[in-house]
């Protein structure tokens, strides 16, 4: 059930943040594709959300700062969710799946 659950949250984590990169498209507004080359980020302000991309096929998702946030680390062979504590430092892995 849990590994369920966090699938199901690491899921609407990147379909949220490709929604906000690409402006939600809604009314009139047309929809932006936006390419991320390696070193990019995608912020959104309004949540402390944003999204690193870390390599050519790994991602990095989570709040501004790691300070009590959890994050979201993909790439094509592995999936984490991890928990940082209040100092930042040392995260406790929530879940962890390889592909």
């Amino acid at each position: 059930m849990l590994k369920t659950s966090l699938t199901v949250l690491v899921t609407a984590t990147v379909c949220f943040a490709i929604a906000a990169a690409s402006g939600f498209a809604s009314g009139s507004r047309s929809a932006k594709t936006v390419t991320l080359a390696v070193g990019d980020t995608v912020v959104q302000p309004s949540n402390n959300f944003h999204c690193q991309v870390l390599s050519k096929v790994q991602i990095a998702c989570g709040g501004k700062s790691l300070a009590g946030q959890v994050s979201v680390y993909y790439s094509p062979k592995q999936l984490n969710v991890v928990r940082f504590p209040k100092t930042g430092n040392k995260a406790t892995v929530l879940f962890a799946i390889r592909r």
